[in-house]
């Protein structure tokens, strides 16, 4: 009979099931940051300067105390997208453990601090780990020192850009005794512009002992100084051998940077 695994991927919404480890950065008042000093640009609708680390610019960004653990958000965009109003956060494990199938959800206020709409999706990884509960399990996990990133596409279309004052996000996750294994990884990524628009192409390879179906990359247009702009995305159908590799190319991005950063995921099948 085949046992089936489910690679634990960090895109995946997750309920709300926290680290209970405190925020390190306010002792226990909301952390904010604000755009005013990330690095000058014209904010909401005009031209940013690369080194805007929050666009637009005015906003706040608060953390629930308590509610984020090792994770601390240092770039977001919030822009109008082509049917919805969409989100783009960056943040950083600054803490000693790994957080492990974490997610981030955020909720926009308006200047009267007025709620306008909440969202959440899974913090993408280029990590894997190993539980050590003898279970053999795996999680994908944002490591010490890593930068993670998110993509909220589905908030309402009505949203006034300019009218939010304020973007309040928590951070759910598993705090798990894991050791880091190999995984997957992506690697030779390029932009590649055409007709249609700026693609993604690259090299997804396996480094587990066993197949991995339905993979998948997630690339972020990032600025100079890691804001993510957009997101593009390859999924595919094949199964890829222990030591295989899957070559990706991406459906468009409407806001290419500079860099990328890149980000796989998949599932695999074992007997």
């Amino acid at each position: 009979m085949l046992a089936k695994r489910l690679l634990i991927l960090a895109a995946m919404l997750l309920p709300l099931a926290c680290s209970s480890e405190a925020s390190s950065s306010s002792g226990g008042a909301p952390t904010q940051t604000s755009g005013d000093g990330a690095g000058g640009g014209a904010g909401a609708g005009g031209d940013t300067r690369d080194d805007a680390l929050i666009v637009p610019e005015d906003l706040t960004i608060m953390a629930v105390p308590g509610g984020n653990g090792v994770l601390n958000l240092i770039a977001l965009t919030l822009r109008k997208g082509p049917t919805n109003t969409e989100l783009y956060a960056a943040l950083r494990n600054d803490g000693d453990t790994p957080a492990c199938s974490a997610a981030v959800s955020v909720e926009l206020y308006d200047k009267t601090q007025q709620s306008l709409a909440a969202g959440i999706n899974g913090l993408l990884t280029q990590h894997f780990y190993r539980l050590t509960d003898g279970s053999d399990a795996i999680a994908a996990c944002v490591g010490p020192g890593d930068v993670t990133m998110a993509a909220v596409l589905d908030l309402p279309s009505d949203i006034v850009i300019e009218d939010v004052g304020y973007v309040v996000y928590r951070c759910p996750y598993f705090a798990l005794d894991v050791v880091p294994i190999d995984g997957l990884a992506i690697s030779e990524v390029k932009a590649v512009t055409g007709g249609a628009g700026t693609v993604y192409a690259g090299t997804l390879l396996n480094g587990f002992d066993v197949a991995v179906s339905t993979p998948s990359a997630t690339v972020f247009s990032v600025n100079r100084v890691g804001r993510p702009l957009g997101v593009a995305i390859a999924r595919g159908t094949v199964s890829i051998p222990p030591g295989g590799s899957w070559a990706f190319e991406t459906n468009t991005v409407d806001t290419p940077g500079p860099v990328q950063a890149a980000y796989p995921a998949g599932a695999f099948v074992t007997q």
